[in-house]
């Protein structure tokens, strides 16, 4: 018996496999509610013998599948199978005999092996497969009848091989062999071994060939014709009794309405099941093959899916409208801001097949949204501003718009009306890009995701907690402010997010706000207040920034990716200066190097691990009194080396080859700040004066 528990079903939904399968059923679900509820066909509900209110046509040319399948199946029946002689199976059954008797009389005759021996020998070499007994009765028989039993054996194989045998006659034949041998005038144990050898061996000797007969049917098939019914052409009448054919050509057109559990059309449930599954499949195959981190992120396939569905229902919305109000390009800006600008545009093409079938395959509107929606995809994949969305939104409006002009020259389309469906595809773009940017914060809030604008927002220096680290902590604002310009290069010279490095180092000491004063770059005067406690609740005060700065983090709502950058920036590194100020002390014997260590995980992305060598590093050069090119290279270089054999970049995706661009990066920027100055020669008050007028 299964016995089901919470914690079964708290693994179960734990299951990537089965969110996934939650997910993808219930976006099945949702869309195929969307095509039975809008894009149904007209269906006819009757059956044999109703009497028709219309007249019924032919809606295109189709072939009577009925009566030319009855066609075929009769010419393919008259059709003959076809065998084939094989005439090398006498001779390898012969040898096949020859070679076991062969065999027997070689063990027979060897004198050094034991009876059990040649037992043993004949059951292991033999080709022919018998028990025991018969075996033994093989090597002990006279030699007068084993001769008997050979020659026995090789007149009824050839004997019933004269004669064309196929698979149907061969139990028949296997009666006549075992007939044979009990018929034969001394009755031995060697007639019923000499009967298993020859059914044992005996196989038809005339083959089907499959190949020959298939071809045949299939000319016999391909030379009937197949009976068509042309477009228009009526094939109901109207106050005539419909009939049995007519009901099978209603149901071979489609137009039949056939109901099942709840009232559905299955062929209509069917079809429309199984192109969604066809695109679902190519949609999956999609990011297994080129998107594999998307794939394994069920978060950002339901925020994909959510979007999709939502586009999906907007369109049908607004199509009550006007159909050229078209605002598929939201959901594609959207998927593109938010989750990937590829998956945006295959997301895009899938669903203008989908309203493209609601609408009724009109192409002019397929076009304008297979058009728009990619465009929309691609020219916000990079942008930082929700400015430029709104552009984005002009784009499309001007792209739409000429869709439509042209489309409406060549199909010559009224002007009036050409002029009302051009003014509404204007519009569609430009609802779309209010629509992306009104939708774009709940988004990013509610699935904790960071867009380029985001980040841009959260950098601004009136954000509140840059504003509070600027009046309360000055030195730690300006030491921010400069690791996020390191982090920043190195991020775009290691592949990292670039603007997510910035931002990261800007946040990642907050926690400095809690006792801002206990940290040196705060420190306006020389009464430092460690000189007064001890080295332990020194390294404690100094370690729990990083969880005040978490919890000011989350308080504030900043994105997970920010918070694990400041829980993350140390890793477990030692607080080096109090660890040793605690061996030189009087207890220094006893001191544990873990209780002068940061208890945090160490930097789990290249963002993170970044970030935390631009921390090292600008406090490294921020320490140097006169700071030259070759010390910030040395030093530079020997901060990431005791960071990497500390073991704190063992959990990220950093490679030696990051590592010595993210150096060089670090130079580059340090280079540029402690750049070599002029040394200008005193002046007196009036050339001070006089330069500055």
């Amino acid at each position: 018996m299964i016995q089901l528990s919470i914690s079964n079903f708290k693994r179960l939904f734990r299951s990537n496999a089965v969110i996934k399968s939650i997910l993808a059923l219930g976006l099945f679900a949702v869309i195929l509610s969307f095509f039975l509820l809008n894009a149904a066909p007209l269906r006819y509900d009757m059956k044999v013998g109703d009497v028709a209110g219309d007249d019924i046509y032919a809606p295109y040319d189709i072939a009577d599948t009925a009566a030319t399948e009855l066609y075929r199946k009769q010419a393919e029946e008259a059709v003959q199978p076809v065998y084939k002689l094989d005439l090398n199976v006498q001779i390898d059954i012969k040898k096949r005999i020859d070679s076991f008797y062969s065999l027997v009389e070689g063990i027979r005759s060897n004198q050094e092996l034991a009876k059990v021996q040649k037992l043993q020998s004949l059951e292991q070499e033999s080709n022919i497969s018998l028990n025991s007994n018969l075996y033994s009765a093989l090597l002990i028989a006279p030699d007068s009848e084993l001769k008997a039993l050979r020659e026995n054996t090789d007149y009824i194989i050839n004997q019933i091989l004269s004669e064309r045998i196929t698979e149907d006659q061969l139990n028949d034949k296997r009666d006549a062999i075992r007939e044979f041998f009990v018929n034969l005038p001394k009755k031995t144990k060697l007639n019923e071994a000499g009967a298993d050898i020859a059914v044992m061996l005996l196989r038809p000797n005339m083959y089907y060939d499959q190949q020959t007969t298939l071809e045949k049917k299939k000319l016999a098939r391909e030379s009937v014709s197949e009976v068509i019914i042309k477009k228009d052409t009526k094939i109901i009448n109207k106050g005539h009794e419909v009939t049995a054919q007519q009901i099978e050509l209603l149901r071979a057109y489609g137009l039949l309405y056939e109901k099942a559990i709840g009232g559905l059309d299955i062929r209509l449930l069917a079809g429309y099941t199984i192109m969604i599954l066809v695109c679902f499949s190519v949609l999956a195959v999609y990011l297994i093959r080129f998107d594999k981190a998307l794939w394994g992120n069920n978060a950002a396939l339901f925020l994909t899916g959510l979007i999709f569905t939502a586009t999906l229902a907007v369109s049908v919305g607004v199509r009550s409208i006007s159909t050229h109000l078209i605002l598929l390009p939201a959901g594609t800006m959207l998927i593109s801001l938010l989750v990937n600008p590829r998956i945006a545009v295959v997301a895009n093409i899938v669903n203008t097949i989908f309203i493209s079938i609601i609408n009724g395959f009109d192409m002019g509107i397929m076009t304008i949204m297979l058009v728009c929606g990619i465009l929309g995809a691609v020219l916000v994949s990079r942008t930082h501003h929700r400015s430029s969305i709104v552009l984005t939104g002009l784009f499309i409006s001007l792209a739409s718009g000429l869709i439509v002009f042209s489309l409406g020259f060549v199909t010559q389309v009224q002007m009036q009306p050409l002029v009302f469906d051009m003014l509404y595809s204007v519009g569609g773009g430009i609802l779309s890009a209010i629509l992306t940017v009104g939708a774009l914060p709940f988004f990013e809030t509610t699935f904790d995701i960071i867009t380029p604008i985001k980040l841009l927002e959260l950098s601004n220096p009136n954000q509140p907690l840059l504003r509070r680290l600027l009046i309360e902590a000055p030195g730690t604002y300006y030491h921010s402010i400069l690791v996020g310009n390191l982090a920043e290069a190195a991020g775009e010279d290691a592949g990292a997010n670039a603007l997510l490095c910035r931002v990261g180092a800007y946040y990642h000491d907050i926690g400095k706000l809690k006792r801002p004063y206990f940290f040196k770059e705060n420190q306006i005067t020389q009464d430092n207040p460690h000189d007064k406690i001890t080295p332990n609740l020194s390294t404690l005060i100094i370690t729990s920034h990083v969880k005040d700065g978490v919890e000011y983090a989350k308080k504030s709502k900043l994105p997970s990716s920010v918070c694990r950058i400041i829980e993350e920036h140390h890793g477990n590194t030692l607080v080096a200066y109090f660890y040793h100020k605690a061996l030189n002390s009087e207890a220094g014997e006893g001191i544990e190097e873990s209780k002068f260590r940061y208890a945090f995980p160490k930097p789990q992305s290249r963002e993170a691990a970044i970030v935390m060598l631009a921390d090292s590093v600008e406090a490294y050069v921020r320490s140097l009194p006169e700071p030259s090119r070759s010390q910030v290279d040395q030093g530079v270089r020997k901060i990431i080396r005791d960071k990497l054999l500390d073991g704190q970049l063992d959990q990220c995706e950093l490679t030696l080859k990051d590592l010595d661009k993210i150096a060089e990066a670090f130079i580059k920027v340090l280079a540029g700040i402690f750049h070599d100055r002029i040394e200008y020669p005193d002046m007196d008050s009036t050339m001070i004066n006089a330069a500055q007028v």
